[in-house]
């Protein structure tokens, strides 16, 4: 096994077991997903995630936290504020594309775990607090008339699932994302959500 400078053998298998588990939650779901299984794929003993991980429902939240962090602070956080909304959107959506290519997995993960039950309270603030922020975008723009007048929830729905799908299909070799198919998949949805 190669631990990477500077790394103890302890993060190491923690960081193993991340993988596995974001590589497994992402694709099995988290009933799909036994510790053995998890244990199995990070490629250590089924004990060594207990030593890192207090339960399998502590493991999901704690990786649900750590992505859902990220993803705010690399794709909400970053948007532009000052431009009109039309390029903000474009901005979102470009820095939705951006982080399933930074973050291979993530988006599955996230979109996996959505709202499921073994989610906690830390979890689900976390997931209120990006949804607030979304649907408080969503209401300026449609307070000055640009973007259509639906519950922000469907308004995020419409945008999101558009662009999950974009992102299953590829990795389900149906298409390939480039440039232009992400361009001109966000024209499509600009005008679907557009006034």
């Amino acid at each position: 096994m190669n631990i990477p400078s500077g790394m103890s053998p302890r993060a190491s298998k923690r960081r193993d077991i991340e993988r596995a588990a974001l590589a497994l939650f992402g694709t099995r779901g988290f009933h799909g997903t036994s510790m053995p299984d998890l244990a199995e794929e990070a490629g250590v003993g089924p004990g060594t995630i207990y030593r890192h991980f207090e339960s399998k429902e502590a493991l999901v939240n704690e990786m649900y936290q750590h992505w859902k962090a990220k993803m705010a602070s690399e794709v909400y956080a970053n948007l532009p504020v000052d431009v009109p909304w039309r390029e903000r959107f474009r901005a979102l959506w470009r820095g939705l594309f951006q982080f399933d290519a930074d973050h291979h997995g993530a988006i599955d993960f996230l979109d996996l775990q959505f709202h499921s039950d073994y989610l906690d309270a830390s979890s689900r603030a976390l997931e209120q607090q990006s949804a607030t922020l979304l649907f408080t975008m969503i209401t300026m723009a449609q307070a000055e008339q640009i973007v259509v007048d639906l519950p922000p929830p469907a308004v995020v729905a419409l945008v999101y699932s558009s662009f999950v799908g974009l992102v299953r299909a590829q990795r389900e070799g149906y298409l390939t994302l480039d440039d232009a198919l992400i361009d001109a998949a966000e024209e499509r949805v600009w005008a679907m959500i557009r006034r």
